[in-house]
């Protein structure tokens, strides 16, 4: 049983052990604030009664900037905001908010009429934290993997800062897988085979989410298997970062070029699509390159060939070409499940950042 002074002090107490001004690409606070929020997650998941009656985020502003579309991220952090007391403000530049440009020096003669500059500190002084999604243009892979407009959110915000989905990352999401592992395999996902795999779409797809999902499995210390057809590697500094965890937690990261090969034993497939990035600045050239892998549809064969593996997904998904309705919606599937805990996830991400010790509901 958690008191509200109980709550209040897990609030407190993660606010201070691990201190973050932005939560960009899932690793900001170290591993310790990882475990936390994963902690905290569940905790707020198994006592929502007692957290809503403790309002840890009542008076709490979030001001968020959606440049691209959103239904389980907008809805999940309104949710998490609303239920625990706090606000949330939703802006989309360009549909009844100014343009706003992300790049530094440029003459602004063009058709975005509010600098980010600007905007991160207006926000500043109305919110407590502001968030944004900003995906990949996909004209420039390298200029894309700078991940420019969210660090310069970060770089003049003066109040912390969430990654809702850039270019390279998305943290958020990874923390709800996390939880998902976390809870399928009853708090022992290290050791278990965790196979992330391309699939084949009719659209270049961003790496953000492939890229947070291999780091949070290698986090996890799982056996992770990253499958791809050559031409869809995904960024060396990211790969390094996943070989380095998986050194540190016992895990391991292999890498084949055979969806089938990557799915043998395994204990969980993770399915998505990602543009090469030899297309980036040629979306045609994207799909016509997808289109030669047609094949690579997760169905009944690949999960027979693990360990009755659970089989996830960030959402949205094309059903028969990312994965056939058979596995979707067979019983081993965990998509709601992951969706689900993008709400829990972030009230622990929000509590610990903005988590109100005065607070007694």
């Amino acid at each position: 049983m958690h008191s509200h002074e109980d709550i209040d002090a897990q609030a407190a107490q993660s606010a201070t052990a691990a201190p973050i001004d932005a939560w960009i690409d899932g690793f900001e606070g170290g591993p310790e604030f990882f475990q936390e929020l994963l902690w905290l997650a569940s905790d707020i998941k198994s006592n929502l009664p007692r957290y809503v009656a403790a309002r840890p985020l009542a008076g709490k502003v979030l001001a968020s900037i959606f440049v691209n579309p959103s239904l389980r991220t907008r809805t999940s952090f309104e949710s998490a905001m609303a239920r625990l007391g706090g606000h949330m403000i939703t802006l989309m530049p360009g549909n009844g908010v100014w343009g706003m440009e992300f790049e530094p020096g440029v003459i602004m003669n063009g058709d975005k009429a509010e600098h980010i500059k600007e905007a991160a500190g207006v926000l500043s002084s109305y919110a407590d934290v502001i968030g944004m999604r900003a995906f990949s243009p996909m004209e420039d892979f390298a200029v894309d993997m700078a991940d420019a407009p969210i660090k310069a959110l970060a770089q003049h915000a003066k109040v912390p800062v969430i990654s809702l989905e850039s270019a390279c990352y998305h943290p958020c999401q990874a923390l709800a897988d996390a939880l998902t592992l976390h809870e399928v395999f009853d708090g022992a996902p290290q050791g278990k085979n965790f196979t992330l795999t391309w699939t084949t779409h009719p659209k270049m797809c961003g790496v953000a989410v492939p890229h947070s999902a291999l780091l949070s499995a290698a986090r996890l210390g799982m056996n992770v298997r990253l499958a791809h057809p050559k031409g869809y590697e995904l960024h060396p500094d990211v790969m390094a970062q996943a070989n380095h965890l998986a050194d540190t937690t016992g895990g391991s990261l292999t890498l084949t070029n055979d969806m089938d090969e990557a799915c043998k034993d395994t204990h969980v497939v993770y399915a998505k699509a990602w543009g090469s990035h030899l297309d980036y600045g040629n979306t045609a050239a994207g799909a016509e390159r997808n289109a030669q892998f047609g094949h690579w549809t997760v169905d009944t064969p690949q999960m027979e060939a693990g360990v009755d593996p659970y089989f996830m997904h960030c959402l949205p998904v094309r059903r028969g070409v990312v994965v056939t309705d058979a596995v979707i919606d067979s019983p081993r599937s965990v998509i709601q499940q992951q969706a689900a805990n993008r709400m829990w996830a972030q009230m622990a991400l929000l509590v610990s950042l903005l988590g109100n010790p005065q607070s007694h509901g």
